[in-house]
C-alpha cells in the first residue's frame, strides 16, 4: 500500500494476539528510529488501524523520544485492550527504519508522507489515529 516504504530494507512485521507478550513477538524490532503501522485482522476483515513514528531528533542530532523497539512495546496495554473489547483475532504490526547508515529519513516526514497516502486513499486517517498525524 505504502510504496514510499519501499526503499527501507531494514523492515520486518510479527502478529499479535490475545495473551502474546509484545516483547516477546517483536523481538526482531530494532531500537532505531523509524515508523510502523498496525493492521487489524478480524472475520474475513483486514483493515489498517494506526500509523505511528519512533525517533524525534533534537537540533544537535541526538534522539529525543523512544525508538521503534521501545514505541511498540509501551503498547502492550492498549493493545490487550483493543483485543480484548472486540472481535480481532490478532494485530499485524510491521515496522520500517527510516534512519541508518542507508537513509536518513526523519520518521515524522514519513509518517506525514504515508499519513497523507492512506488519507487520499480513504478521505480519513486510520481508525486509532484518533488525534491526526502523531
Amino acid at each position: 500500500m505504502f510504496d514510499e516504504l519501499l526503499k527501507y530494507k531494514k523492515n520486518g512485521h510479527f502478529i499479535f494476539t490475545k495473551g502474546d507478550n509484545l516483547v516477546k513477538v517483536g523481538k526482531e524490532v530494532p531500537n532505531l528510529p523509524g515508523v510502523y503501522y498496525i493492521i487489524r485482522l478480524a472475520k474475513r476483515n483486514v483493515d489498517l488501524v494506526y500509523i505511528g513514528k519512533s525517533g524525534i531528533k533534537t537540533p544537535l542530532g541526538k534522539n529525543k523520544d523512544s525508538l521503534l523497539k521501545q514505541s511498540i512495546n509501551v503498547q502492550q496495554g492498549l493493545l490487550d485492550i483493543k483485543l480484548s473489547e472486540s472481535n480481532i483475532e490478532g494485530l499485524d504490526i510491521y515496522w520500517f527504519v527510516t534512519m541508518d547508515p542507508d537513509h536518513i529519513d526523519l520518521p515524522v516526514y514519513v509518517l506525514g508522507l504515508i499519513m497523507q497516502t492512506y488519507y487520499d486513499a480513504y478521505g480519513r486517517l486510520p481508525e486509532w489515529n484518533t488525534g491526526g498525524v502523531e
